[in-house]
């Protein structure tokens, strides 16, 4: 689990490795590629059947362009948590800004359980603002870790 440091803050990673990033970019670019070459000829000239061709190219890119923007746009995060402050570094390979959180815009820190098909549920702690943000830390194996990340959250920002 993340520690306070000897500066008295407690930094928390949740990364969004540039390997993911192009995988999703290449998986996303194969959907809408191979979509189109093998069904592209099916909506031109436009016949009774080219719906049906359309249905499933739209399909295509409902999977496909998401994974594209996710891959491009999706934020890695790098938490700063100090007494009266927590500072969260969003980057892209756009941008990068930092979102300042006093304890008066803190409106809950909530447990958010995820389940999986393929083995047990992780734990998250998700940062609710008064405004209706919200900032998700990375993934814990466990409630109990999930629960003392946000109890260590709290007690750093309070002081």
């Amino acid at each position: 689990m993340d520690e306070v440091g000897t500066d008295g803050r407690l930094r928390h990673v949740v990364p969004m490795h540039n390997a993911l990033r192009v995988f999703l970019i290449v998986c996303g670019l194969i959907v809408l590629v191979l979509t189109l070459g093998e069904l592209g000829r099916g909506l031109w000239p436009p016949s009774f059947v080219s719906l049906f061709f359309l249905i499933i190219v739209v399909g295509a890119f409902s999977v496909g362009v998401p994974m594209i923007a996710a891959g491009l746009l999706a934020p890695a995060a790098t938490w700063t948590v100090a007494k009266g402050r927590i500072d969260i570094e969003l980057r892209t390979p756009f941008s990068a800004r930092t979102v300042s959180i006093t304890p008066g815009a803190v409106a809950d820190f909530e447990l958010r359980e995820i389940e999986w098909d393929s083995s047990g549920p992780t734990w998250g702690v998700v940062l609710k603002t008064v405004d209706g943000k919200r900032y998700h830390t990375r993934d814990f194996g466990s409630k109990a870790t999930a629960e003392a990340f946000r109890d260590r959250i709290r007690l750093v920002l309070e002081g």
